[in-house]
């Protein structure tokens, strides 16, 4: 029998999907619409709740997001002010 910490990893998406906007403030405005999984054969399933109205769709791992989340906590206040805005 697996574990049930394993079963719920498996089921977590490995990327994912922002729509990307260009701010009047000089950031890069991120919007969650969706996550991708991978398949038996190697790709990724890609789920999309939305699509973006510029067609950019940008993927990042989970594994990314969870080191630049990291690094963001342990930045010092005035760096934080430069860092992309995501929303979901």
């Amino acid at each position: 029998m697996s574990d049930s910490s394993d079963e719920n990893k498996s089921r977590l998406p490995s990327h994912i999907a922002y729509s990307v906007e260009e701010g009047n403030d000089d950031k890069n405005h991120w919007h969650k619409i969706g996550a991708a999984w991978p398949t038996k054969e190697g790709g990724l399933s890609l789920h999309l709740n939305a699509l973006p109205i510029n067609g950019r769709i940008a993927l990042r791992s989970r594994e990314e997001l969870e080191r630049m989340r990291a690094e963001r906590q342990q930045a010092p206040k005035q760096n934080q002010a430069q860092d992309i805005n995501y929303t979901q």
